[in-house]
């Protein structure tokens, strides 16, 4: 789409029409305008039109002021205000252009009619005003540039044809009427040159519109890559901890229940030096997709921690839901029958799981969001040293230490479930 609005926009001066792709876009958003604006200028030129009727009284005098009395209240004022009413709300440049036109046309009848039934001493600029009726309503009324075009050209037949056919263009003024009748076009461009900016305008602003489109996609891709972890797609550990955290704080708002699980892929590293790291990532990949259907189950985030490590977060999981949604883990793995070729052929891949839970009151004892994962950790060594893949889940603790490896399960301040 950058390139037609760039294209539009170097557009040489005489071709006003866009690109068409542009063209029927730009139309159906100006098809419509507000009408306030051309009501309150018709009712401008409308009172201008009675307050000029004190000019004819002295013009015409008392007998005769009947005529141009009878013409504007009679005719133009009708006309005018039926116009007036026919632009309620956000009527189309069809409707604008069409009322705007029959309050021009009419008052050239009316003023001309003036001309000619006025003394000879004042026909000059009652000829003179019928020209300024059509330049000064071309110049305000916003009309498109195709639509002046049938303004300006019926305005100037209808002068040219009312002034010889009334008998006004003598010998002696044959002049004027030529001379005057060019004011009638200048309004075409007036209206060439504000629909080429307004045109422009347009061009601009989509520009930067879609430019800033792609400014906020760009910048969500970035967002998603920066959360995401690009081999298994899962959350990252950085958007991890960020959601731990925030999970936690609101479990202390409304004292509910937070579960932690973490997982780790058993013998990964004898995966990796018998069949290849390639085959490693592959099985990094299945474990994530199983891991994460089988969290979100359970209405939980799923985030790759590091390495063969993963972790979920389960909003509202009390102790019993978080070993529940572990033990479906481990299943969802284990079903998986991925073949390990550091094993025997019947051993698959298996993951050991550590889980934790902890209300959110908890926080009033100095429990604090990594305190869960460091409980989770203990589970998880726990079961890695009670012979992997199993479940094991501990309760989180202030300040709990993480025990040396080896050192078999934990007898520490953290009581098992």
């Amino acid at each position: 789409m950058l390139q037609p609005i760039e294209a539009g926009l170097s557009r040489p001066w005489y071709r006003l029409k866009l690109p068409e792709v542009l063209e029927a876009e730009y139309r159906a958003e100006t098809a419509r305008q507000d009408g306030l604006y051309v009501q309150s200028w018709l009712a401008v030129f409308t009172l201008f039109n009675i307050l000029s009727l004190a000019m004819d009284h002295d013009v015409f005098g008392p007998e005769r002021f009947i005529v141009p009395l009878a013409m504007t209240l009679g005719v133009f004022c009708p006309v005018a205000l039926i116009a007036i009413a026919s632009l309620r709300g956000r009527p189309t440049m069809v409707r604008i252009s069409g009322a705007v036109l029959a309050t021009a046309l009419v008052d050239i009848v009316v003023v001309l009619n003036s001309a000619r039934l006025a003394p000879a001493s004042h026909t000059d600029v009652y000829i003179i005003i019928a020209t300024i009726v059509p330049l000064v309503v071309g110049l305000i009324a916003p009309l498109p540039f195709r639509h002046c075009l049938w303004f300006c050209g019926c305005s100037f037949v209808l002068y040219v044809g009312l002034v010889l056919g009334l008998g006004l263009c003598t010998a002696e003024r044959s002049g004027l009427p030529l001379l005057v009748s060019g004011l009638i076009l200048v309004p075409l461009k007036l209206c060439y040159s504000r629909e080429w900016a307004a045109r422009n305008t347009f061009l601009i602003a989509l520009r930067v519109k879609l430019q800033a489109e792609a400014l906020a996609r760009a910048n969500a891709r970035l967002t998603v890559l920066s959360e995401t972890d690009s081999l298994t797609t899962l959350s990252n550990r950085r958007h991890f901890t960020e959601r731990l955290e925030a999970a936690w704080d609101l479990a202390g708002e409304q004292d509910a229940w937070l579960g932690v699980i973490l997982i780790d892929i058993d013998h990964f590293k004898l995966l990796n030096d018998t069949a290849g790291h390639a085959e490693g990532d592959l099985c990094l990949v299945a474990v994530a997709a199983a891991f994460q259907a089988s969290v979100e189950a359970h209405g939980g985030l799923a985030a790759r921690y590091g390495g063969e490590e993963f972790a979920a977060l389960l909003p509202g999981a009390e102790p019993a839901a978080a070993r529940l949604a572990g033990e479906a883990v481990r299943a969802a793995v284990a079903d998986l029958a991925i073949r390990h070729p550091g094993l025997s052929a019947e051993v698959p891949v298996t993951v050991s799981v550590g889980v934790t839970a902890a209300r959110g009151r908890t926080r009033d004892f100095g429990i604090q969001a990594a305190d869960l994962l460091k409980a989770a950790d203990f589970a998880l060594y726990a079961a890695k040293n009670e012979g992997r893949n199993r479940v094991e889940s501990f309760m989180p603790a202030a300040n709990a230490n993480r025990p040396a490896a080896g050192s078999g399960r934990i007898q520490a301040v953290v009581p098992s479930v």
